[in-house]
């Protein structure tokens, strides 16, 4: 009889995947004991290694590069290690039951040693990409495909961004200089590179680790945005990267982006005010909010929350550093992804998914023609604003844009996943936070 590992860290959803490098989406595992190659602990957890497991049966590596095996960390009570360990080399080699299991949606399990209370009580790999021997990183290829691949320090491969605003873009600006320009690096080229501001954003060079930044970047006070010229669109999917600190007199997150008229407005923020179109012209900031809205969509915006673990989300709350100044993260990196089926996701600067919002389309509407109801995800997504939307320029009361500092914003022009998305929020962390 053929026994199996059966690994279940979360419900089947939207964002389920069949291999992730980080764990991300990978939400049910089964494999034949047979294929275990080793077993070992760390604190707190066992992690089982396999062989025969990966997404690939062939794959041409160049020198220093392996694909690492698959593997499952599986928590237990510090000081239980070795026990669950032992238990699980007992169950493969003597049980006549063909399943061991390890089910945090039941929080249930062969062993009573497991510890399986939240979806990050298990963590399956099945390896997508390459990884440096020597240095444990992804690869990036050949050094032609790293340098075709790479914008502003960051590595994208295939999926270069249309958009993308950068340190490396602020490199002619000295200490506290208002910015009134900034070249987009991505393929979308100079027709969208910034050419003018509202208020006077201004250079900041000073890197500390009090600002969390360890590159240059853009300090947005309240009346402070940047005008994207050519009204940058996206019809289908899309993904967009962002990492900002937030100001420690700041109520909450804030408006990032946006178009001139308030229907596109993202992504994090409170109570709005609209005008006679349905433009948004007020908003509140917020915290563990995912908010946003598309253009020529005038309801109520589509929102969730990111401080509960529903559809297979992980509980989050930020901006960090607002909730915890002592020991909160300063710098702040969120991926932004909309799918084919115009379901919305939210990843945070570790990559784990935090929030997730269904798709509602014109189409699910009643009748299949109106733009006005709530809650909808489609619509174009149209960035003429970066730092706020629709135009908000207080500096009190109800209506507060992003008040922080801005190292890189960007769209790609495809979803691209869960496992290339947590990657990527990891990437961008890495290299902004000092």
């Amino acid at each position: 009889m053929e026994k199996f590992f059966l690994f279940r860290k979360e419900e089947i959803n939207d964002n389920s995947a069949k291999a992730s490098d980080t764990g991300v989406g990978l939400s049910v595992l089964a494999i034949p004991t047979k294929h275990v190659s080793f077993i070992t602990a760390q604190k707190g957890a066992v992690i089982i290694t396999f062989n025969d497991a990966s997404l690939y049966e062939h794959i041409e590596l160049f020198d220093s590069e392996a694909i690492e095996k698959t593997s499952v960390t599986v928590s237990c009570n510090i000081g239980e290690e070795f026990g669950l360990l032992e238990n699980i080399i007992s169950f493969m080699s003597s049980s006549n039951k063909s399943t061991i299991k390890f089910d945090v949606v039941e929080e249930n399990s062969t062993f009573k040693k497991a510890v399986l209370s939240s979806s990050q009580d298990i963590e399956a790999k099945i390896k997508v990409n390459p990884i440096q021997r020597t240095t444990g990183r992804i690869s990036n290829g050949s050094q032609a495909t790293e340098f075709q691949g790479t914008v502003g320090e960051i590595f994208f491969g295939e999926s270069l961004p249309a958009l993308d605003f950068n340190h490396e873009g602020l490199a002619g600006y000295a200490d506290g200089d208002e910015i009134t320009a900034w070249a987009n690096a991505g393929t979308g080229g100079s027709t969208y590179s910034i050419a003018a501001n509202v208020g006077d954003p201004t250079n900041e060079t000073g890197l500390t680790a009090g600002r969390g930044l360890a590159k240059v970047n853009a300090t947005i006070a309240f009346d402070d945005y940047f005008v994207v010229p050519n009204a940058y669109k996206v019809q289908n999917d899309y993904t967009i990267y962002m990492a900002v600190t937030v100001s420690l007199s700041a109520e909450g997150m804030g408006v990032i982006y946006g178009d001139d008229s308030g229907e596109t407005m993202g992504f994090c923020f409170g109570n709005a005010q609209y005008d006679a179109s349905g433009g948004i012209d007020k908003a509140t900031p917020a915290f563990n909010t995912f908010k946003i809205r598309h253009d020529e969509r005038t309801g109520e915006p589509a929102k969730a929350s990111t401080s509960d673990s529903q559809n297979g989300t992980v509980e989050y709350n930020f901006p960090e550093i607002l909730i915890d100044t002592d020991s909160g993260e300063t710098l702040q990196v969120f991926i932004i992804r909309r799918d084919k089926d115009f379901n919305m996701y939210l990843h945070n600067r570790e990559g784990h998914l935090v929030s997730f919002i269904p798709s509602f389309t014109v189409l699910d509407s009643i009748g299949g023609v109106s733009t006005g109801s709530s809650n909808m995800t489609d619509g174009n997504l149209l960035i003429e604003q970066i730092g706020s939307g629709g135009g908000i320029v207080a500096t009190s009361g109800s209506s507060l844009s992003f008040n922080g500092h801005l190292a890189r914003f960007g769209v790609i022009e495809s979803d691209i996943g869960a496992n290339a998305s947590a990657n990527l929020a990891k990437d961008i962390f890495e290299l902004y936070n000092f």
